[in-house]
């Protein structure tokens, strides 16, 4: 498994925002062009606080059952407004080789 655990990241998120990361899980959900991006959830199996979902944005496509790995940017209480908020997200992913 490249980069690091859902669950590592959803807890010790401050140390990561604002850090470039790796992560790899499955797409559970795949949105395209909302707010001029395309919004991938993932999971991996692990979990924190309840809590086993990474929300990225990317300019790339996936496919729901795509088993992923993604570099971004991480941003902790972000507002893009329209009622998106996310309190951890991943911007500006690039999909990696395996």
């Amino acid at each position: 498994i490249s980069g690091m655990s859902i669950s590592a990241l959803l807890e010790n998120r401050k140390l990561y925002e604002g850090k470039i990361i790796k992560i790899q899980g499955e797409v559970t959900k795949f949105s395209s062009d909302i707010l001029d991006k395309n919004w991938i959830h993932i999971e991996d199996g692990t979990a924190y606080s309840g809590k086993s979902d990474l929300t990225i944005t990317t300019t790339q496509s996936v496919k729901v059952g795509d088993n992923i790995i993604v570099e971004g940017i991480i941003s902790l209480d972000k507002d893009f407004g329209s009622g998106y908020f996310f309190d951890i997200i991943m911007e500006e992913a690039k999909l990696q080789n395996k």
